[in-house]
């Protein structure tokens, strides 16, 4: 019986998927089962907290499968929308389709499978932010008049430091 060197990560709210191809679909590019990554030798796969959506990393698939991993989506400067929820403070309510909300429109969500992702690069980068800040949302009554904000929708502000 052989022993894999497996490695799963759990990646912070706010680590963006640069690194990793969405497990999922590069298994059905590969017409293969949805779990079949669990059994490549040396392969490493990531998670957020409390989610059950599997991210590969690039560098850990196996050669004879890296020339499909331009088939996959783009990942670059994204995390899951619910990463993205904890991260900020943000009501997950306010990312839903039929909820009416303002601030959907303020932020770039893509839908792979059943996994949502933010781009939160383009986030910061349209507010001006370094990537390294910290942000928070909350609503603008909330807030300290000493704290730095940035007004989002007419209640809501994201606090950055």
């Amino acid at each position: 019986m052989s022993t894999f060197n497996k490695k799963t990560i759990v990646l912070s709210d706010n680590e963006r998927l640069d690194r990793y191809v969405l497990g999922k679909e590069l298994m059905e590019i590969l017409d293969l089962t949805p779990n079949a990554f669990r059994y490549w030798k040396d392969c490493v796969f990531a998670k957020y907290d409390s989610s059950s959506i599997v991210f590969i990393e690039k560098k850990t698939v196996p050669t004879k499968y890296k020339k499909y991993l331009s088939m996959c989506s783009d990942l670059s400067g994204k995390v899951q929308s619910s990463a993205f929820c904890r991260y900020t403070g943000l009501s997950p309510s306010l990312l839903v389709e039929s909820n009416k909300s303002e601030f959907k429109g303020i932020i770039e969500i893509e839908k792979i499978g059943r996994c949502k992702l933010v781009n939160i690069n383009k986030f910061y980068k349209q507010y001006g932010l370094p990537n390294h800040y910290v942000i928070y949302i909350d609503k603008c009554k909330n807030f300290s008049y000493m704290e730095k904000k940035i007004q989002l929708t007419k209640s809501l502000c994201m606090g950055y430091y």
